[in-house]
């Protein structure tokens, strides 16, 4: 038998890997999913998540590790969008318009962002296989899966009037310290 994590060579009656460590058996082969999947599912940037993925299994068990997602950082609410994570992005949004938490949580995010995304991925995948025919699983994935591309136009529109919001604030504050002079305490 193949090990199914580490594909070295092992008895066909093992329980546990000798070379990866990792526990074989009948249960992994209905939640296992495949780098063709992901890649199908993702869209663009697959390779990337792939890797990013498979620190999550590195022992053949499903387990948390730290990682870093510079967009997951820099644009959480835009980024789980960009990737359809609708839900999540519904609680980033009334997560971030809490005052003192904005940084801590992008930082937060920053981390685990990998891992939401693959618990995400995952879920959908075997989602998706489980309603779906052969024949039109590969598109279906496609069609579920990938990136909404709107969504960077939307966040490039939503910077730009942030952008002009935030001129104007000070432009206002800057003119009422002209006019009424400069204030001392």
């Amino acid at each position: 038998m193949i090990c199914p994590y580490c594909k070295e060579s092992i008895q066909d009656e093992a329980i546990k890997c000798r070379y990866c460590g990792s526990i074989i058996g009948q249960s992994l082969c209905t939640d296992i999913i495949t780098n063709d999947e992901i890649r199908a599912f993702v869209g663009p940037n697959a390779d990337y998540y792939i890797q990013m993925f498979s620190r999550f299994n590195i022992t053949g068990r499903e387990s948390f590790c730290l990682t870093w997602n510079w967009s997951t950082f820099g644009f959480t609410f835009i980024w789980m969008l960009y990737r359809k994570m609708y839900f999540l992005a519904f609680i980033a949004f009334v997560v971030f318009c809490m005052p003192g938490v904005n940084i801590l949580m992008h930082i937060a995010v920053g981390v685990v962002g990998n891992y939401l995304y693959y618990r995400h991925v995952k879920e959908k995948i075997l989602e998706i296989r489980a309603i779906h025919s052969s024949q039109n699983y590969y598109p279906m994935l496609q069609y579920e899966g990938g990136v909404h591309n709107w969504v960077i136009t939307l966040g490039i529109i939503f910077g730009i009037i942030l952008g002009l919001l935030v001129s104007f604030f000070f432009a206002t504050i800057a003119a009422s310290i002209g006019k009424f002079g400069v204030l001392t305490i």
